[in-house]
């Protein structure tokens, strides 16, 4: 039953833009849920699987690209109907054309994703696909079909499953031990929520202002990349191709949507996809630009920062200067000027930057963790300290990245305590449970902690030590 329920969800859950099968003419869905998985279940279990996620698959941990990919998503999020709840925009550090939603509104898209599209409205595209999945609760739909299959059990293994988005054979292997058990007309199923995300997200991609076309650019932007490609391809591309029929009907509906609408509305777009190439792959980005005889703006930021990634700070500042003023936007030119002044030692000066763009940029959430982390490598760890904790107190889901920044910042600072427990949140906000509990323990025997550290620190243990119990079953 776990292999059934396991390809299952793997189809469900790596049912992205990528994975598209055969749709046809197929009649609009209600909620068939039955009350089996209801919202807030479906919420607890999504927090449990983003820590599972975080603890198995490699997130971006760059701000810049991380905070775009959750600003496009977030504006998607908020011209969707039926949207509720908490969402939660994942960048996964993968060079696989992938995506995926899973229960309580998170949404993965991997690097390979933004590499691949064209241009912003095309990632929209995907995104508002991946949204429509979760806001019509396919998943939860998917159990209903299922009622003896537990669903907490399935849930506790996903993670697992969705490394096959890293490693496809994987995946295949799950596809096939599922056909065992009837997967047919699961995937079937499967095909009627892949058009009614198709039909939802061009709605969502409408109302957030994009052209309602790049969806269907995009799926002949995927059969493009099947071609001539086989050893190239994932896996589940070649098992889901795009169709003909996907491709005319995304384009019939575009057509029925009047109006004017970009295609690259934030003008951010191409600086993010370049920082991402060189940010992957620093060395390719160097030598793709040193095999060019023209430069565009975006292809010298693009190298400079593979230069940066690469520790050569000379040859980064000058390709930065060459940037016309006014060609780039602002804030990713300022950035790149501060991450500059840093690598070279000179962090006063990207302190004075990053303060300077803070009054610009009010509370702008890369901003001020940069800032932080130009703090703590200043030596004003409570400085730091105290700009994470701002930041944090701002999110719903503390993001294990800040945690970290927070705990090595207290510790530098003295504050055994603060930097125990903090350390103790980070391994439970990637799923490393008995690790927290030990942080934790840790924390309780700090010589700084007061009493009311004390009662504190022994509920988040409490906390720690019966999800832990739960997950060692």
């Amino acid at each position: 039953m776990k292999k059934f329920f396991a390809s299952l969800l793997f189809l469900c859950g790596l049912l992205s833009a990528v994975a598209w099968g055969q749709s046809g003419n197929l009649p609009e869905l209600g909620d068939a849920s039955g009350g089996l998985l209801t919202p807030s279940e479906e919420l607890e279990l999504g927090r449990s699987l983003l820590r599972e996620i975080r603890r198995v698959m490699p997130l971006v941990d760059d701000p810049e690209v991380a905070f775009y990919v959750e600003a496009l998503g977030r504006r998607m999020v908020s011209n969707a109907p039926d949207a509720s709840g908490t969402f939660h925009f994942l960048t996964i550090d993968n060079d696989q054309v992938n995506a995926f939603a899973m229960p309580g509104g998170i949404v993965g898209v991997h690097t390979g994703l933004i590499v691949a599209a064209r241009d912003e409205a095309e990632l929209a595209a995907v995104i508002g696909h991946e949204i429509a999945h979760i806001t019509q609760r396919h998943i939860a739909r998917m159990y209903a079909r299922g009622r003896d299959i537990n669903f907490a059990t399935g849930l506790a293994i996903l993670a697992g499953i969705l490394a096959a988005g890293i490693d496809p054979q994987l995946g295949q292997a799950a596809i096939a031990s599922g056909m065992a058990f009837g997967m047919q007309s699961q995937i079937d199923y499967t095909r009627s929520n892949e058009a009614e995300a198709d039909r939802v997200g061009i709605q969502i991609l409408t109302s957030a202002g994009f052209d309602p076309h790049a969806m269907a650019d995009f799926f002949e932007r995927m059969q493009e990349l099947t071609r001539g490609a086989q050893d190239a391809v994932p896996e589940y591309l070649r098992t889901h191709p795009v169709t003909l029929g996907r491709i005319s009907d995304a384009r019939g509906r575009a057509e029925q949507m009047p109006g004017d609408f970009t295609r690259d509305d934030t003008r951010l777009f191409d600086w993010m996809q370049a920082r991402v190439r060189a940010l992957s792959d620093p060395r390719r980005s160097v030598q793709d630009h040193e095999a060019r005889r023209d430069h565009s703006p975006v292809q010298l930021y693009e190298a400079a920062v593979g230069h940066l990634e690469l520790g050569q700070t000379a040859a980064a500042e000058q390709l930065l200067a060459r940037i016309p003023a006014g060609e780039a936007p602002t804030l990713v030119l300022a950035l790149a000027e501060a991450a500059l002044l840093g690598r070279q030692g000179r962090l006063g000066q990207a302190q004075e930057l990053l303060e300077q763009l803070s009054s610009v940029y009010p509370g702008h959430p890369v901003i001020r963790y940069l800032q932080a982390r130009n703090h703590h490598a200043a030596g004003r760890h409570g400085e730091a300290v105290r700009m994470v904790e701002q930041i944090l107190h701002r999110q719903a889901t503390p993001d294990p990245h800040l945690l970290r920044l927070k705990a090595d910042a207290a510790d530098a600072d003295g504050r055994v305590a603060v930097s125990r427990e903090t350390m103790a949140e980070y391994f439970f906000h990637r799923g490393q449970y008995t690790e927290a509990v030990r942080q934790f323990d840790d924390a309780l025997l700090a010589p700084d902690a007061t009493p009311r550290d004390v009662e504190r620190i022994e509920h988040k243990r409490d906390t720690a030590s019966q999800v832990a119990r739960q997950d060692a079953r």
